[in-house]
């Protein structure tokens, strides 16, 4: 999976969240065969770099909910709909920063 490509959710929670972020880097996902993505939700408001709003390609913006960070397997993400701009790439790492960081 190519990173920072976006995807239509294949779960049952479509209209909450209807895309999923590929952050893992395709040399890991490419050899396990899962990759790491967090939800980008329509429903809820951003909070200050650890949600932050993003755009998808065509469909607006959605807020990048780093709290929900999970791995899926490739074969479920199909067709994706865009990649994130560079822009919204460097809002990543300082959302997960601020999930794990300590306090």
């Amino acid at each position: 999976m190519p990173q920072f490509d976006i995807f239509p959710n294949p779960g049952q929670k479509k209209a909450e969240i209807p895309y999923l972020l590929v952050i893992q880097n395709n040399h890991i996902s490419s050899r396990t065969g899962a990759s790491v993505v967090i939800p980008l939700r329509a429903d809820a408001p951003p909070v200050e770099i650890m949600c932050p709003l993003v755009e998808v390609p065509g469909s607006g913006s959605f807020v990048l909910s780093a709290d929900e960070i999970f791995a899926i397997d490739n074969s479920r993400l199909r067709d994706p709909v865009g990649a994130l701009s560079i822009a919204d790439r460097a809002k990543i790492k300082p959302a997960i920063d601020k999930l794990i960081g300590e306090y």
